[in-house]
């Protein structure tokens, strides 16, 4: 089973809390904002500066953190990538609901126009790993971070129908600017 502690303070003193399971708003365990430092225990976790997983974010693989600079008394939610970052593969569809047309990746892709779906993708099946869709091109715009088991049938929902434009899988320790 795979769990984060976050520490008060640096070098994992303090106050702490251990969580095992996917967190969108910290104040739920008391913690928001307050973390220093972080253990990660089995699959990675991604940790986020606003809550609902947006803002800045981080990867971090099984290991002892004693020090978050990027990322200190910032972390507001937190995502488990289940089964890990390896053999990463994500399956878009042009309408909502899974259907029409597809394009299956299983690496990055600076654009989606060769593949003849850019601002296309109106919901995903993520089979495994994380993806940062983007919205622009060549990893740029705005970003939506996505992980293993995110069936997600109706992007306009959220408001990403027909904007995805690039996408990539996440890699350990990756940071971004800002999610919105």
């Amino acid at each position: 089973m795979s769990s984060l502690e976050l520490f008060e303070l640096p070098n994992f003193k303090g106050d702490y809390v251990s969580i095992d399971h996917e967190t969108k708003d910290l104040t739920s365990v008391g913690f928001l904002q307050r973390a220093r430092s972080l253990k990660v225990h089995g699959d990675p976790w991604i940790v986020f500066s606003g809550i609902n997983y947006t803002g800045q974010f981080k990867c971090y693989s099984e290991g002892s953190y004693p020090s978050i600079p990027a990322l200190e008394k910032k972390i507001s939610s937190v995502r488990v990538v289940r089964d890990g970052l390896y053999n990463p593969t994500i399956t878009l569809f042009e309408h909502i609901y899974y259907g029409g047309k597809t394009v299956t990746l299983e690496k990055a892709a600076n654009s989606l126009k060769p593949y003849g779906f850019d601002n296309m993708a109106s919901s995903q099946n993520n089979v495994s790993g994380a993806w940062i869709l983007y919205s622009e091109e060549y990893y740029k715009g705005e970003q939506k971070v996505t992980v293993a088991g995110d069936d997600i049938p109706d992007y306009h929902k959220f408001g990403w129908g027909d904007k995805v434009s690039s996408l990539k899988p996440l890699e350990p320790h990756e940071a971004s600017e800002a999610l919105e």
